[in-house]
């Protein structure tokens, strides 16, 4: 028992450590994106393996929606996953047993085809005031949603900064 609580203070503090180093090399310019061509149904699979435990913490259930034929994207990997983790670890925290979907399809945009992922969940949502300040570094919703909780404020600006490198978008609606 002594053990697991050290294994995950120490954790969460290695996530902090990494949260606050990408959020400074954002700002200060040095990230790098790194262009690669890679299956997006082979990535959401992934994904959806990695974030098994925080649904089964909350007892919540996964759905996906991604043809298995939707092909492959030229983007960073690591980033768009990191992205991917980042929102499903979110909805996974403010959804208790509920269902959390992942849809990937392909559509039309003036910048030609794009990618559309959308994350949605049947979580406690986030009031209009909260969603103003929800991509800014350091912020949460409220102080009894992060005592509650946790989190740094940091997961869903680094997200959105990310998007933005690969001239892509994150938006909210709750």
């Amino acid at each position: 028992d002594d053990l697991q609580k050290i294994y995950r203070s120490g954790k969460h503090l290695l996530d902090l450590i990494n949260d606050i180093l990408d959020m400074t090399k954002i700002e200060a310019g040095k990230l790098e994106i790194y262009y690669d061509d890679f299956d997006v149904p082979m990535l959401v699979w992934d994904a959806s393996q990695t974030i098994q435990p925080l649904l089964l913490k909350n007892n919540n259930h996964l759905e996906i929606e991604c043809d298995q034929q939707l092909g492959e994207i030229r983007a960073d990997m690591t980033r768009v996953r990191q992205v991917l983790l980042n929102v499903l670890s979110n909805a996974c925290k403010f959804t208790k047993s509920g269902v959390i979907k992942i849809q990937v399809n392909r559509k039309k945009s003036v910048l030609g085809e794009i990618f559309c992922f959308t994350i949605s969940d049947t979580g406690i949502g986030i009031s209009p005031e909260n969603l103003q300040k929800l991509f800014q570094p350091f912020n949460q919703a409220d102080s009894s949603t992060t005592r509650q909780y946790g989190g740094t404020g940091l997961g869903l600006a680094i997200s959105h900064r990310l998007c933005q490198m690969m001239s892509g978008d994150i938006t909210v609606i709750s």
